[in-house]
């Protein structure tokens, strides 16, 4: 980070040739005909701001450069300044410099460390290592197919695809059981324009809403019959409809009422770093008729990775059990972009795809709706570390569908200065954190929840202004975001939109980070300086005690220049 210079030279025109800073004194030699300019030093801080516990106050212009706040005289008080990044642009990085003159680090912690181990189970979820590796793979993907399959130039044609189905080539109607499909299994070539690589598909299940497929070049050791069966059951009756009540139905480019799972070793193969896996993955290539994409398989269709014991491809994919446990969320997860992207080009008119943050973050929300479902739990029950471990059935379904929700969370609080919820990429912070803002704007909202799941989906615009439209402004939206993350369940009485109602994150979260509560936060001691980099939508957490009957002095800088509009500032009593 630059530091402003230390020293400071002004030239006798009176017209500076580097900033000032204060208490800089000046003479010009010569006739003494100009004055140098002086910088006046800040009023003594006596007396200080005093707020009443869990008050939060925006900072005003000149709090803003020098705030002064206090204690009661009888007892210390603690408070949090949180810088936030308002800018609209995720890209946008800011830096600030917080100094404390007689403030202390803070005594009261944030959440009581837990007094036994962790019970909530998370092995082989995606915020570990090997899935960081994953997502990498996927990511590459993702970007791989906006390049790929452009959304513009083929829903300029998307006519042809109201063409008879019986022109169509892709994924059959109602096939035999035991029968042999071919199907493309090309993923790692132009999505679009490279030529199909034709597999064996044999069909394991015909259910009413899902078809089964599995790869007859797949690996030997991998699910039988029954568990691939079971899986498709298990979308069938509890997958398909969490996300056709929620975001609407699918498309149905292929005529046949269906959507396809399709287990290959094709995603095994997808290039990406050791340990990495993909849990699974669906293509807008496939709503798109061959003649728009010649690799397309013209039909609603999910791709899941197959186990390789003996590590035939690589080593990313030995454990069948690890793989397995993910299935479920993973085609939830999928079915919510394979409906958003559907929807767009043959249902909303829309002009283009969803912005990657908010897609993700809805696929992240389908994953949550999925452990409703099974759990039996409802937002708005703030659901806490007893209820999970309450029995079995209860700490099953949240190991199994919302333990990569709060996962990701976790990763996310652990950098909220650098990452953003509305950031164009694919990162774990970042959609940790979007799955969050989701969520806490859905609750705040109210009414019939799954009708805000379906404005968003069922959009004309994306990104932020798909938000806007329906949440209201994302700024203020995430600034209240952003308090509520270190404000709720803190036992403060701050006010409702400073809460979090679906889940009592500081109970959750300690079972997965060693006992902590992971959020991020800087002491700020007197004569030490705090100094951090501020994304837009992104937030620091500045504590600091003021001893009892003491005014204590916080000046907030960048670069040595006052904060710019781009940073809001405000303080909350925590003690």
């Amino acid at each position: 980070m630059r530091r402003p210079p230390r020293n400071r030279t002004y030239s006798c025109s009176g017209s500076a040739t580097t900033p000032l800073i204060a208490f800089a004194l000046l003479a010009c030699g010569g006739g003494g005909d100009v004055t140098p300019p002086r910088l006046t030093p800040p009023q003594a801080c006596t007396g200080g701001l005093q707020l009443s516990l869990g008050e939060l106050h925006p900072l005003n212009a000149a709090e803003r450069a020098s705030l002064c706040v206090g204690a009661p005289s009888g007892a210390a008080a603690e408070y949090v300044l949180i810088p936030f990044g308002n800018s609209t642009v995720a890209a946008t990085m800011v830096p600030v410099t917080i100094k404390g003159t007689k403030t202390e680090a803070p005594v009261a912690p944030l959440t009581a460390p837990l007094a036994s181990s962790p019970a909530v189970d998370n092995s082989g979820s995606q915020f570990q290592p090997l899935a960081q590796g994953g997502l990498s793979i996927e990511d590459a993907f993702r970007r791989r197919e906006r390049l790929e399959v452009p959304f513009t130039s083929l829903r300029g044609r998307r006519a042809r695809a109201a063409a008879p189905q019986s022109r169509l080539s892709g994924i059959p109607a109602t096939p035999i059981v035991g029968s042999i499909v071919q199907l493309n299994t090309n993923l790692d070539q132009n999505l679009c324009t490279a030529a199909k690589t034709p597999r064996g598909a044999r069909v394991v299940a015909v259910l009413p809403r899902t078809l089964v497929f599995v790869d007859t070049l797949s690996p030997a050791g991998g699910y039988s019959d029954a568990e691939l069966a079971a899986f498709g059951q298990a979308f069938d009756t509890l997958g398909y409809g969490v996300d056709t009540l929620n975001f609407g139905a699918p498309s149905d480019v292929d005529g046949n009422g269906r959507v396809a799972i399709f287990f290959t070793p094709s995603v095994n193969a997808i290039p990406g770093p050791p340990g990495g896996f993909v849990g699974g993955l669906q293509t807008a290539r496939d709503l798109f008729p061959v003649a728009n994409c010649v690799a397309s398989n013209e039909g609603e269709i999910f791709y899941l990775p197959t186990p390789d014991p003996d590590k035939t491809i690589n080593g990313n994919y030995p454990s069948k059990a690890n793989l397995a446990r993910g299935v479920l969320s993973t085609l939830v997860h999928e079915f919510q972009h394979l409906i958003n992207a559907g929807r767009r080009i043959y249902v909303n008119n829309a002009s283009a795809y969803e912005e990657v943050w908010l897609n993700e973050g809805l696929s992240h929300i389908a994953e949550e709706l999925l452990y409703y479902r099974v759990s039996g739990n409802r937002p708005k029950m703030n659901i806490d570390l007893p209820l999970a471990r309450s029995s079995q059935a209860q700490l099953d379904a949240i190991n199994a569908y919302q333990i990569q929700n709060l996962g990701r969370l976790s990763l996310y609080m652990a950098a909220p200065e650098t990452h953003s919820p509305y950031a164009q990429n694919d990162d774990l912070e970042t959609r940790g954190a979007t799955w969050q803002l989701l969520r806490y704007a859905a609750d705040r909202k109210g009414g019939e929840e799954r009708n805000t799941w379906f404005a968003l989906v069922n959009s004309t615009t994306v990104g932020q202004a798909n938000f806007n439209a329906v949440f209201g402004n994302i700024i203020g939206m995430t600034r209240d975001w952003a308090v509520a993350q270190i404000a709720d369940d803190a036992g403060l009485p701050v006010a409702a939109i400073y809460m979090h109602p679906s889940w009592n994150f500081r109970s959750l979260l300690p079972a997965l980070n060693s006992g902590k509560f992971p959020l991020l936060t800087r002491p700020l001691a007197s004569g030490t300086p705090v100094e951090i980099t501020l994304r837009g939508g992104g937030a620091g957490y500045v504590r600091f005690r003021v001893p009892a009957g003491v005014a204590a002095s916080v000046e907030s800088l960048s670069s040595g220049q006052p904060v710019p509009a781009s940073v809001d500032l405000m303080l909350l009593r925590t003690q």
